[in-house]
């Protein structure tokens, strides 16, 4: 085995750790050992940091891109960053803030690949005003199935630019990309949160205060009218002193919890507390605090027991968000499963050439459950009731919905080497 290629057979899962398998995770150091290992594999699927919940990035033969870490070029007068697929966020924002730059779209955790915000096509919360990742990628490098180098942006090769954006790595692994960066003048976030008590005071907050560019909202479905919080915030104008990112020390969860540790009563506990302390008002906070909260937990995943959890993660169109909501509530509501954390978003019109991108103007819920044995029956229902309503779910979270859900056909466009874990996955 060449130094340029480092190979191991190991146990895989994601994030959620469900479900898992035996997998050959191959890892090349630079662009020529991943080209000549893409050439020679007959199917293998890429893989960035793991953080994707459910079978995203999981098949026999794994490429993992975390050697490929090199920030290729940083304009710092334009604020576009070139850099190899396997640097994660969490590397980019040491880099970026001093220069007085942010991520014009981030996800929740900044521990993520941007060859993985690609795939996925990341959105955050702010969808409404600056949609997906895509939306401010200029252009990447695509390594094909016979280990070709395609150039890939909206100009260059626009259907496969459009195909890789959210296509969940069937078209290839990205080698490289280009985005774009957007101006900030301070670390500070301006916060302000509303709590209301149902969920139908959840949506008319949102209503009520979409000049604020990010919001999400906590809701407890614990609780019988779906009481919660939306925190809005903005980017603060002036700072005193050089731009810093103050990331929050971080705490180990150090062992997985027993089985029974979350369990319908501990879960309702811990969003009574949550309620308590989601305090109406405004306040300043800083860049990681309002971003990325759960990364101030390390292995947090740990919490729901060796047995994983499984995320529901669906949107739906504007006009029947607030109905449908209340419907997939009830089915989860009297198949007695309880979810522990529940996070409401808003989103904007998709633009038409993002294809795969998950978000369409509407609203979307996530939804983390325990696993337990009820847990295929309840998304299979869940599925039928979103279908209804035309709505979708997010396939970067997905763990056991069915194919007439969205899922990617590897033989629809692509090359069809790079295959899934669809069929074993379903056979759950």
């Amino acid at each position: 085995m060449s130094t340029l290629l480092t190979k191991q057979t190991r146990h895989m899962t994601g994030w959620a750790n469900y479900p898992g398998i035996m997998a050959t995770v191959y890892e090349p150091q630079n662009a020529a050992a991943l080209r000549a290992l893409v050439r020679e594999q007959e199917q293998l699927i890429a893989r960035g940091n793991g953080k994707s919940y459910g079978d995203a990035s999981l098949a026999p033969v794994m490429v993992s891109t975390l050697s490929l870490t090199n920030i290729l070029h940083f304009d710092t007068e334009n604020g576009i960053v070139t850099c190899e697929s396997g640097v994660l966020l969490r590397d980019l924002l040491r880099v970026i803030i001093p220069a007085g730059w942010f991520f014009p779209v981030t996800p929740g955790i900044k521990a993520i690949t941007v060859g993985g915000a690609i795939a996925s096509d990341v959105h955050g919360k702010n969808h409404p005003v600056a949609g997906c990742f895509s939306q401010h990628l200029h252009s990447f490098t695509l390594v094909t199935a016979d280990g070709s180098l395609v150039n890939c942006s909206r100009t260059e090769n626009p259907d496969l630019f459009w195909q890789t954006c959210g296509g969940m790595g069937w078209t290839g692994v990205i080698l490289s990309a280009s985005f774009q960066l957007m101006r900030i003048q301070s670390t500070q976030m301006w916060q302000k949160t509303v709590r209301a008590s149902d969920l139908s005071g959840l949506f008319r907050a949102f209503e009520a205060h979409q000049d604020w560019p990010y919001a999400a909202a906590w809701v407890d479905c614990t609780h019988a009218r779906r009481r919660g919080a939306v925190y809005f915030a903005r980017h603060m104008e002036t700072q005193d002193g050089p731009l810093v990112f103050a990331e929050k020390k971080v705490k180990n969860i150090p062992f997985f919890a027993p089985s029974w540790f979350l369990n319908p009563l501990s879960i309702r506990a811990y969003n009574y507390f949550y309620h308590r302390k989601s305090v109406d008002g405004e306040r300043a906070v800083d860049l990681d605090h309002y971003f990325y909260p759960l990364d101030s937990l390390q292995n947090w995943n740990r919490f729901y027991g060796r047995r994983g959890l499984v995320q529901y993660q669906f949107c739906l169109p504007e006009a029947k968000a607030e109905e449908g909501m209340h419907n997939m509530l009830k089915i989860i509501e009297k198949s007695g499963e309880t979810p522990f954390l529940s996070v409401l978003k808003r989103h904007g019109e998709r633009p038409t050439e993002a294809i795969h991108s998950f978000p369409i103007k509407g609203y979307s819920l996530a939804l983390d459950f325990p696993r337990t044995a009820g847990m295929p029956a309840l998304v299979k229902q869940l599925d039928e009731c979103l279908l209804r309503y035309e709505g979708k779910i997010y396939l970067t979270k997905d763990a056991l919905s069915r194919p007439e859900m969205g899922r990617v056909n590897p033989a629809t466009f692509g090359e069809q080497k790079f295959c899934s874990l669809l069929k074993t996955r379903i056979a759950h």
